[in-house]
């Protein structure tokens, strides 16, 4: 290729590639009443109140004696909640430090359970580091819930509660941190 073309030939396609992007710009800005715009409330549902409320978490330990004076332990945190009225399923969404996930786990129960802490370590330091990883765990990891219901609805989402940390609900309604 002739060296003198080249800058030419540069400078075309930068601008074939500045207006690529102004027009790919103008499509995704196009108002809601044209067709070019996608619809994303099509398939959202319904949000009614009131939240799902009584949220309880807490912290179980399970312990296996291993050979040489080793054991192997996890710690499980568990979040449950009240029935919510005519609800069919739950979904829960996971909630980062960095934002909420936009996945959401969809259950019939009325409890989530997962691994909050594990360690293998001799069997006279106990649970090595169990607090340090749940202080972790509280400080970067919370789940919501909401109740689906029926017709395309959903319930407003519950409070975030943070992984690793306790919560059990007073007689009125308000929670006690653990």
């Amino acid at each position: 290729m002739n060296l003198k073309i080249l800058p030419v030939v540069q400078s075309k396609c930068l601008r074939l590639m500045l207006l690529l992007t102004l027009i790919f710009g103008l499509v995704l800005s196009v108002d809601g009443n044209s067709s070019l715009a996608a619809d994303t409330s099509f398939n959202q549902p319904q949000v009614v109140q009131p939240p799902v409320t009584g949220l309880v978490s807490t912290l179980s330990d399970e312990v296996k004696e291993l050979p040489s004076d080793l054991i192997r332990w996890s710690t499980y945190w568990q979040m449950c909640w009240e029935p919510y009225p005519d609800a069919k399923e739950y979904e829960l969404q996971t909630v980062l430090v960095e934002g909420k996930s936009p996945k959401l786990k969809r259950q019939s129960d009325r409890c989530f359970r997962i691994q909050a802490a594990s360690n293998e370590n001799q069997k006279s330091q106990g649970l090595l580091n169990r607090e340090l990883i749940l202080l972790m765990h509280k400080i970067q990891l919370g789940y919501r819930v909401r109740a689906v219901l029926d017709n395309n609805r959903v319930s407003e989402w519950s409070e975030v509660m943070a992984v690793g940390a306790t919560h059990v609900a007073e007689s009125n309604g308000q929670l006690s941190h653990i």
